[in-house]
């Protein structure tokens, strides 16, 4: 499972209405783009509809076009007709992807994890397995809501001295009931969030490998069978980036360095997928902010107080004293109406108001849950920033906000990081961690707003 067809240009064909139509598919890390060419035949697809071609390797590439458009291109005696499109996502195997296929499981690679799964001792005992002693490489794994996810390290056999060398580590998810592509394409992105949050940085995937339910295995061209695997390719959409500040990075929030470690990582990993529909929103704003890194426009504090409104427990109260503020409403209007007033409807709207939690509450609320230390100056310094966040995205929902000099840019980072570690810390409160476990591995992204000058 190693052919990689990124940078490539292959020729192609595709079968429309019984001919034979001859191509191109280029692939890259943006895009897969494909030119069918049928000369003096029309070539059209119909909408949402998948082409099936065959690749010059004598593979079949299964692409879902979006961004068609048709061309043609004449001569004094001849018009040719051609279709160029762009796939959003690809199927590569012996045989044609059809709609009807289910996948039972599948593969993917990690890009760099910032050492959260580094286990040294897993290492050792791999490198020190002998031949017919197959090691066992896992690093952790978690089931939960009818899957089961586990990162184990690659490794391969030196035949000059039986020794087994060890490369870097790579998933794969089990389903008990068979997924579409578009259910794994949502499962992929619990996975990204998940390893991001543990990691501190971004981390991607790629190089997905999908096992069908049916076909498990392909014919071989020489006899005999093989097991039945197809890649699956979804451009990113863009040029990958190329991490520049590799040296100064924040440490990763969970690690699996020892048993214990590898243990509270499959816990929260567990906890990540059964949460995945309620905490989403969540996950999502956690994944925007470990992206933005050191950038902070306008979009920034947007996406932080979208990120906290979100999470699950961050919502203001309703109070539980109906009766006693229903008492207060009718004495307030008695006495309006001795003095003359009819304003009951605005008595009523503010007597309501008194049972909702007032945003300072609930601010205060969330910061003791947040900040476990007894320390008065570090929770008046995040509330005094929690507020100012707030009015600054109030600001820009309502006119522009220009930063006129250092210090209010400066204000405005540290009121964005108020936001960001105050959802970061309600989430890590929340993963099912033991009670000797501590975020302070090494501070990331988030937790230094903790440690900011007071």
């Amino acid at each position: 499972m190693e052919k990689s067809y990124s940078g490539k240009t292959l020729l192609c064909r595709a079968d429309f209405a019984g001919k034979e139509i001859p191509g191109r598919i280029s692939f890259s890390p943006e895009k897969v783009a494909v030119k069918l060419v049928g000369f003096e035949n029309f070539v059209h697809l119909k909408d949402g509809e998948s082409v099936a071609l065959r690749l010059e390797d004598n593979q079949y590439c299964t692409a879902k076009p979006f961004a068609t458009s048709l061309g043609a291109s004449s001569s004094a005696l001849n018009i040719c007709h051609y279709l160029e499109f762009d796939a959003r996502q690809v199927v590569i195997g012996f045989r044609p992807w059809v709609e009807t296929d289910r996948i039972k499981e599948f593969y993917f690679n990690l890009s760099d994890t910032n050492g959260l799964l580094e286990a040294p001792d897993i290492r050792r005992a791999i490198a020190a397995s002998k031949i017919g002693d197959q090691p066992d490489t896992r690093i952790i794994e978690a089931s939960s809501c009818g899957a089961t996810v586990s990162v184990s390290y690659r490794y391969s056999l030196d035949w000059r001295d039986d020794n087994y060398s060890v490369s870097a580590p790579h998933g794969c998810v089990q389903f008990e009931e068979p997924k579409t592509i578009d259910e794994v394409s949502k499962f992929v992105a619990v996975l990204r969030t998940f390893f991001t949050m543990g990691a501190a940085v971004e981390v991607r995937t790629g190089d997905y490998w999908i096992v069908p339910q049916n076909d498990h295995d392909q014919p071989l061209l020489g006899g005999g069978t093989a097991r039945a695997v197809f890649q699956l390719i979804w451009p990113s959409g863009k040029a990958e980036q190329v991490d520049e500040d590799k040296v100064h990075r924040p440490t990763s929030v969970l690690r699996c360095f020892d048993k214990d470690d590898r243990k509270a990582t499959s816990d929260c990993l567990a906890f990540w997928i059964k949460n995945w529909e309620a905490w989403s929103p969540a996950f999502s704003g956690l994944f925007l902010a470990t992206r933005e890194g050191n950038t902070f426009d306008t979009n920034r504090i947007v996406n932080a107080c979208k990120w906290l409104e979100a999470t699950p427990g961050a919502e203001q109260l309703k109070l539980d004293n109906r009766n006693e503020l229903k008492q207060i409403e009718n004495a307030a209007i008695e006495k309006a109406h001795e003095l003359g007033l009819d304003i009951s409807r605005r008595i009523s709207g503010a007597i309501r108001q008194l049972g909702t939690e007032s945003r300072n509450q609930l601010f205060e609320r969330l910061v003791d849950c947040a900040v476990k230390k007894d320390d008065p100056c570090l929770k008046k310094r995040f509330l005094r920033d929690l507020h100012s966040a707030f009015a600054i995205r109030g600001s820009f929902a309502h006119r522009k906000f220009d930063h006129t000099d250092d210090d209010e840019f400066g204000d405005y980072v540290r009121s964005t990081k108020a936001v960001e570690a105050l959802a970061f810390l309600l989430l890590y409160r929340r993963l099912p961690l033991p009670d000797g476990h501590h975020w302070g591995h090494g501070p990331n992204n988030f937790t230094e707003y903790l440690f900011l000058p007071r």
